[in-house]
């Protein structure tokens, strides 16, 4: 087991650079291991600065971003395109401006998406992608 370390930032702008250049990094490791890479997405201010950061690394050149899977680990229950809805704010910082396979972007459902304003619904159907990523060639 590796020893826990913690580092401390003096302010949110140097965290957010840090955590951009760990994220290309790993991006990077991963794609050389399996020639693929899937990151969890969340929102916040925190967050988008990240987003922004990465966005603006050389580095980001260096990822072949057609072989990224873009996930989210929480979402607001809102429409599509909503401002306050987690996925708006990462497609604003990053998502649309690296080359993205637009297939390997697993919104989580919004409000006005095909479950309609059934949260328990739209939930059902983001595990049900997620199980398919997860046991690939596996109905669900």
């Amino acid at each position: 087991m590796s020893e826990a370390s913690v580092a401390v930032h003096a302010d949110a702008d140097l965290l957010a650079q840090a955590v951009a250049a760990r994220l290309l990094v790993k991006l990077l490791d991963a794609q050389a291991d399996r020639g693929e890479a899937s990151v969890v997405l969340t929102g916040g201010r925190v967050a988008a600065a990240v987003y922004r950061a990465v966005a603006t690394l050389p580095a980001r050149d260096a990822v072949d971003w057609s072989r990224v899977d873009v996930w989210w680990g929480d979402e607001r229950f809102l429409p599509a395109g909503d401002p306050d809805r987690n996925e708006t704010q990462a497609r604003a910082a990053l998502l649309d401006v690296v080359p993205l396979d637009p297939a390997r972007v697993h919104a989580m459902p919004a409000s006005d998406g095909p479950a309609g304003n059934d949260p328990e619904a739209a939930a059902a159907e983001y595990a049900q992608e997620l199980a398919r990523a997860a046991r690939p060639g596996h109905a669900t």
